[in-house]
C-alpha cells in the first residue's frame, strides 16, 4: 500500500556533514508539525556522511529518503530534491545548523499558505559552539504581515525581506516551482540561493512574513574576513546578476525609497564584488575590475569604508574606480596586498 503523500518536503544537502548531521536530523524528526518527508541529498562526501544518509532512512522509512549525487554542487543537491519532492510545499535547510520544535509549524499558521506565495521566518545566528562563543543573535527577524503585489510597498520596506536571500526559513509551492522552471544556478559558487530567491519572488504574487525565531544557523568560527576560494568570474557574473533584478523588483513591489535600493546594492551587488576581488586571479582581471569601475557610487569615499575589507584599501580603490592605470598593474597591486596579508595571518586563501 502506497504512502500518502505528505503536505511538505524537506530538503537538505550532505556534503561531509557527518559531525553535525545528527543534531540536524533528529531536530526536524522533534517537530511539532508531523506533515512531511525529509529528503537528504548526499553530494560528494570524503567522510561517513553517505552511511549516515542510508542509516536514518533505514530507521525512518515513510519519514527519510535519500539522494545520492556525486562530485554534485550545493544547488544541484537541492534541485534534485525539487526534482524529487512528493510534498505540496517545499522548504531547504543546512545540514550542519538545527531547528526547534515549532520550526515547521510556524510556515502554516493563518493565514494558510497557497501556490502563489512565499512564506518566510527568520534566522538566529547561533555562536554556542564558536570559538569563543557568544550569545545568540538575529540574522533576520520579521513582523507577522503579508504583502500582495500591488500592495503599499511601505511593508515590503519595513520588513527588509530583499536582503534575505538565504534558501532555509523560506516555504515554496513545489508544483509551482516547477512549472515556472524555477532552479537554482547551478555553476555559481555564491549568491545563487540570493537569486533563486529573487527569480521565485519575481513570479510570485505574495509574500508572508511569520515573526517565530525557531532555526538555528550555527557559526563555529568568527573570521574578519571571507577568503574561501570562490572563482572570480563567477562572483562577477553573479553580482550583475543581481544587479540587474534590483530595479525589476524594485518596479514589481512599488518601491520607489532610492535609499533602501542604494543600501540593497551595497549589501547584495558591491559586497559580492568585493569578495570577486578577494578571489582576484590574472585570467580575472579585467572582468573584475571593469566590474568595480563600473559602479562608482558603491565604492566611493563617503559610501564605502574599507575596515571589514583591507584588500582593496582607499588608495588603491581610487586607482581602480579613475581607471588610470592598466588593469595588469593594478592586478598586481591586489595581488602583492593579498600577499602581505596572508603573511601577516589575515588572509587564508
Amino acid at each position: 500500500m502506497s504512502q500518502p503523500e505528505p503536505n511538505l518536503t524537506v530538503v537538505i544537502p550532505v556534503h561531509n556533514a557527518a559531525p553535525h548531521l545528527g543534531a540536524c536530523v533528529e531536530s526536524l524528526l522533534a517537530q511539532s508539525y508531523t506533515d512531511f518527508e525529509l529528503i537528504l541529498v548526499e553530494n560528494g562526501s570524503s567522510d561517513d556522511s553517505r552511511e549516515r544518509c542510508a542509516r536514518y532512512a533505514a530507521e525512518h522509512p515513510g519519514c527519510i529518503r535519500t539522494l545520492t549525487l556525486d562530485e554534485a554542487s550545493v544547488s544541484a543537491a537541492r534541485n534534485a530534491g525539487i526534482d524529487n519532492a512528493r510534498g505540496r510545499f517545499i522548504t531547504f535547510m543546512d545540514a550542519d545548523d538545527w531547528a526547534e520544535k515549532e520550526f515547521l509549524a510556524e510556515f502554516f499558521r493563518d493565514p494558510a499558505p497557497g501556490p502563489g506565495t512565499i512564506v518566510m521566518q527568520g534566522i538566529l545566528l547561533d555562536f554556542s559552539e564558536a570559538e569563543p562563543p557568544g550569545p545568540n543573535e538575529a540574522f533576520f527577524s520579521y513582523d507577522d504581515g503579508a504583502l500582495a503585489i500591488g500592495d503599499d510597498p511601505s511593508a515590503a520596506v519595513g520588513q527588509r525581506f530583499l536582503q534575505d536571500g538565504c534558501s532555509v526559513c523560506k516555504l515554496y509551492h513545489t508544483e509551482t516551482l516547477r512549472r515556472l522552471g524555477i532552479r537554482f544556478i547551478e555553476h555559481l559558487c555564491s549568491r545563487e540561493d540570493h537569486l533563486f530567491f529573487f527569480t521565485c519572488i519575481s513570479r510570485m504574487q505574495s509574500v508572508v512574513w511569520r515573526s517565530g525565531l525557531y532555526m538555528h544557523y550555527m557559526r563555529r568560527g568568527r573570521n574578519t574576513l571571507s577568503t574561501r576560494p570562490m572563482p572570480a568570474c563567477e562572483l562577477v557574473e553573479a553580482a550583475e546578476r543581481l544587479d540587474r533584478f534590483i530595479p525589476q523588483l524594485a518596479e514589481r513591489f512599488g518601491i520607489t525609497d532610492k535609499a533602501y535600493l542604494f543600501a540593497l546594492r551595497q549589501n547584495l551587488v558591491r559586497d559580492t564584488l568585493l569578495r570577486a576581488a578577494n578571489n582576484i586571479r590574472f585570467g580575472d582581471r579585467r572582468s573584475v575590475l571593469g566590474a568595480i569601475a563600473a559602479r562608482p557610487e558603491l565604492f566611493g569615499a563617503e559610501t564605502y569604508t574599507p575596515r571589514w575589507h583591507p584588500l582593496l584599501k582607499r588608495p588603491l580603490l581610487d586607482r581602480i574606480l579613475k581607471g588610470r592605470e592598466c588593469r595588469t598593474l593594478l592586478y598586481l597591486r591586489i595581488a602583492l596586498r593579498r600577499s602581505s596579508l596572508r603573511l601577516r595571518g589575515r588572509f587564508n586563501a
